[in-house]
């Protein structure tokens, strides 16, 4: 890819996760293809799943078309006093 690499959004992902989830998936390459990334993203997605569908559980549907970016939980037990 050249150019500014393509990101995919949080509702992106969480469509990927499934469909790598079934009995005979799709290749990761034919993946990447339909969204314009690399098989290396699909990979990364595929990999952070368990961490993508709890991230964006309490996210709206709204949030999760237009959130490219997620940032990693670095003090959990003091985000989860301060958010929950």
């Amino acid at each position: 890819m050249s150019g500014k690499a393509k990101r995919l959004n949080e509702s992106q992902r969480l469509e990927v996760i499934p469909k790598l989830s079934q009995t005979n998936p799709p290749s990761k390459r034919s993946i990447a293809r339909q969204y314009k990334v690399s098989e290396a993203t699909i990979g990364k997605v595929w990999g952070k799943g368990e961490v993508i569908h709890k991230r964006s559980a309490l996210m709206s549907e709204e949030t999760k078309k237009i959130k490219f970016r997620a940032s990693v939980e670095r003090f959990t037990k003091m985000e989860n006093k301060l958010y929950l």
